[in-house]
């Protein structure tokens, strides 16, 4: 009697560990989730908008775009190395400029890879999308 329930306990346990691990396999899936459409790309980068992020909000739209390099890209000397970017933007179709209000840096392209930074700003601080090809790409997909 005392095997039998030490075999079920184990059985339990191994079914929670499973079950765990498939909600934050789901999670992180749900999270990368969307309707991505290639919107552009310039020499060693492509960038794709998730057009289920794109949303007004006030005078601005937002939405998210992933941006992938073929190269590792740094911020600073040699400092997070990353492949690729998923940015959350802000964008004034108005004066066509940009700026970005979360940030994920991933060691793989196209998103994949271990996390090497993420992080937010309060209020995104905007440039003109013409100083970045790849940037005045993403507000012409946005924006027409």
């Amino acid at each position: 009697m005392e095997a039998a329930r030490g075999l079920v306990a184990a059985l339990f346990r191994n079914a929670a560990r499973w079950l765990v691990a498939g909600v934050i396999a789901l999670s992180a899936s749900a999270a990368f989730a969307g309707e991505w459409s290639w919107v552009g790309g310039a020499k060693d980068e492509v960038a794709y908008l998730d057009r289920s992020s794109v949303m007004a909000e006030g005078k601005l739209i937002k939405a998210r775009v992933l941006r992938s390099y073929s190269q590792v890209q740094t911020i600073g000397d040699n400092a997070f190395q990353h492949k690729s970017q998923i940015l959350n933007y802000a964008v004034r179709c108005e004066d066509r400029s940009i700026g970005f209000e979360s940030w994920l840096m991933t060691t793989g392209e196209i998103g994949t890879g271990s996390t090497v930074w993420a992080g937010q700003v309060n209020h995104a601080t905007f440039y003109r999308a013409a100083l970045d090809p790849i940037a005045e790409q993403v507000v012409g997909a946005i924006c027409g």
